[in-house]
């Protein structure tokens, strides 16, 4: 276990050295032509809850037994592979590469949905285990898909298919709500929901579209409600 934790906590920190030595460009290079679907940029904070949860979820490493060791040796691979992408999309997004950051972007995900799972179907994993991964993946989820619309605005590209940016940004923040109510239901996740209400909030301040706002708004409501009643769910199986 001293090994995992060792390339855990080298990777953990390489990812840190990234994040806070050109990681603060990020919302400038954001801001220059922002998408409507964009956060306002205090949402982007989160990061700062996400690096902490996984450090101590990383110095549990030393002190796990039994069937917890599992949990660390199953995510050997990828936790290293997901801290090296983190970096790999910070460093392509504030160089402007923007088409090649949502690539990254989207290989990031799918390694947390890995690390999600792994975590998930380990039986002795408890509330910190999942969280900050449950969290990490909810933003993600989020972020990726703030990032293609970011590629649209910088490209010009504000019409697909006859559409405008509007109406696809309602579309996409309907289809994420689906996205976040199926997620809830089928793991039993509160924490993955509300990081979609985390977010929804921020482009709601943020935004001026009188229809997309109300569009949030509902969503945020729906997102509270499937909250609410997963959480009531999960008491009562305990």
């Amino acid at each position: 276990m001293v090994r995992i934790f060792i390339v855990n906590i080298l990777f953990f920190l390489l990812m840190l050295f990234v994040n806070y030595s050109v990681g603060m460009d990020v919302g400038d290079v954001a801001n220059e032509q922002p998408a409507l679907i964009q956060p306002a940029s205090y949402a982007f904070s989160i990061w700062g809850l996400i690096y902490v949860l996984l450090f101590i979820w990383i110095i549990k490493g030393l002190f796990v037994h039994g069937e917890k060791k599992r949990l660390y040796k199953d995510t050997q691979v990828f936790i290293p592979v997901n801290f090296l992408l983190n970096s790999a999309w910070i460093i392509t997004f504030t160089q402007e590469y923007i088409f090649l950051s949502t690539v990254v972007i989207f290989l990031l995900l799918f390694s947390l949905i890995i690390l999600y799972r792994a975590v998930s179907r380990n039986e002795s994993s408890g509330i910190m285990d999942r969280l900050p991964f449950s969290i990490y993946i909810g933003w993600v989820s989020v972020a990726s898909i703030v990032n293609v619309f970011t590629g649209f605005a910088r490209s010009d590209m504000t019409q697909f298919l006859g559409t405008g940016e509007l109406a696809w940004t309602i579309i996409m923040l309907i289809l994420l709500v689906v996205v976040a109510v199926l997620f809830t239901r089928l793991n039993r996740d509160i924490w993955y929901p509300l990081v979609f209400i985390w977010a929804y909030l921020a482009t709601f301040i943020r935004s001026d579209e009188e229809s997309l706002m109300w569009v949030i708004l509902i969503s945020i409501i729906i997102l509270a409600i499937n909250v609410l009643l997963q959480g009531i769910s999960n008491w009562r199986r305990r």
